[in-house]
C-alpha cells in the first residue's frame, strides 16, 4: 500500500513540475533567462525517472502487478 501512495505522490508531483513548467515557460517568454523552464523541466524528468524506478521496483518484489484484463496470466 506504501508503494502504491508513492507512486501516486510521484505522479502528482510530476504534473505539478510539468505545469510549473509551463507557466514558467509562458510567464518569461521574450526573456533571455531560458534557464527557469529548464530547471524546472530537468525536475520533471528526474521525477519521471524516479517514478519508472519505483514502479519497476514495485513490479520485480511482486507489490504492484498487472490487472490488465488483456493479460495472458489473468485467462
Amino acid at each position: 500500500m506504501l508503494l502504491k501512495t508513492i507512486v501516486v505522490l510521484l505522479l502528482i508531483a510530476n504534473i505539478i513540475a510539468l505545469g510549473t513548467a509551463f507557466y514558467a515557460m509562458m510567464h518569461d517568454m521574450g526573456e533571455e533567462k531560458v534557464s527557469r523552464t529548464a530547471r524546472f523541466l530537468t525536475v520533471r524528468v528526474s521525477l519521471a525517472a524516479l517514478l519508472l524506478i519505483v514502479v519497476v521496483y514495485g513490479l520485480y518484489t511482486g507489490q504492484l502487478g498487472i490487472a490488465a484484463p488483456w493479460h495472458p496470466t489473468l485467462s
